[in-house]
């Protein structure tokens, strides 16, 4: 996943440092870069405003639920959304480390050529 530093002077500024740069590097292939990354945005938009479950994001983006988990599953790989149980029907949320840099989710949706206020029309299969 994201790379881990070792600073023999105990850096922490550095280390945020890096970590910024590998997450803006992984939301621009997760959003931007690869296929599904429309939809993988629009997720964490809706998730960004509420928490939701599979089956409500389903039905919130039009989409099925196998398209949904495809993308939580890999959006959760990365650490970008959080769930509180692992049972059928648990709530999705932007996790911590996401919700506190959401500055570079902003960031991709210009370089993506997207207005966060827009409404987002469409969708993508995985």
């Amino acid at each position: 996943m994201l790379k881990t530093y070792k600073s023999l002077s105990g850096n922490a500024t550095y280390l945020m440092v890096e970590y910024e740069k590998d997450l803006r590097k992984i939301l621009i292939w997760l959003l931007g870069g690869s296929r599904g990354g429309l939809m993988r945005l629009k997720i964490l938009l809706i998730l960004k405003k509420k928490p939701m479950n599979p089956n409500q994001l389903a039905k919130a983006l039009n989409v099925n639920y196998r398209t949904i988990m495809y993308h939580l599953e890999l959006l959760e790989r990365y650490e970008l959304v959080s769930r509180l149980d692992i049972g059928y029907g648990a709530p999705y949320f932007i996790s911590d480390k996401l919700e506190k840099k959401w500055d570079l989710i902003r960031e991709v949706m210009r370089i993506m050529g997207i207005n966060e206020k827009e409404e987002i029309e469409g969708g993508d299969e995985p």
